[in-house]
């Protein structure tokens, strides 16, 4: 009977929550790949992200992201070589956030698993760009503030990191994006 009664509290706790359960963002930004062996390789990133609040602070997330182009031109004297690669960023974890001001504005930070592909059209090139993937983890934090008075539209700003390790590459990346948000 006990457990009866606390899974209708539970219930009806539920339902009275005030804030938008869904969440899609979509992201734009820079990337750059860090650590002491990277040659500061930069690419534009963009991005796409839902994310469900189970709780008022807490919300599990999974989207995907991506840098295009961030290999570097290969040049000699009788070569010119530009990589037509991207990375393609998988990141899944859960999300702490810490409403203030009347949920009008909002701190969060998180982070989770990641998978990686590294993919390259023209890899049959003979200059040592192949194709692989990785799994790795990630972090985030953002800052964000409500557009609208029923708090639908966000707009917001995120830096993220990136770490996976595949086969031979050991991949850091560093992403900063301007965010759009809008919850259901």
């Amino acid at each position: 009977m006990r457990l009866a009664i606390a899974f209708l509290v539970l219930a009806f706790a539920v339902q009275a929550q005030s804030f938008s359960k869904n969440l899609i963002t979509f992201s734009g930004g820079w990337a750059d790949q860090i650590g002491p062996s990277y040659g500061g390789e930069r690419a534009t990133s963009i991005g796409l992200t839902y994310g469900y609040r189970a709780l008022r602070h807490i919300a599990f997330e999974a989207g995907i992201q991506t840098a295009l182009q961030p290999g570097p031109e290969v040049r000699g004297a009788n070569y010119d070589f530009q990589p037509d690669d991207r990375y393609i960023w998988v990141p899944f974890g859960v999300r702490f956030i810490l409403p203030l001001d009347d949920d009008r504005f909002e701190l969060s930070a998180g982070g989770g698993g990641l998978y990686q592909r590294y993919s390259i059209s023209n890899s049959g090139s003979g200059f040592g760009f192949n194709a692989y993937n990785a799994w790795g983890g990630y972090g985030v934090g953002a800052v964000s503030v409500a557009l609208d008075r029923g708090r639908h539209f966000w707009l917001g700003a995120s830096p993220r990191f990136f770490l996976a390790n595949g086969s031979y590459a050991r991949d850091r990346w560093f992403t900063i994006t301007g965010e759009f948000s809008f919850r259901f």
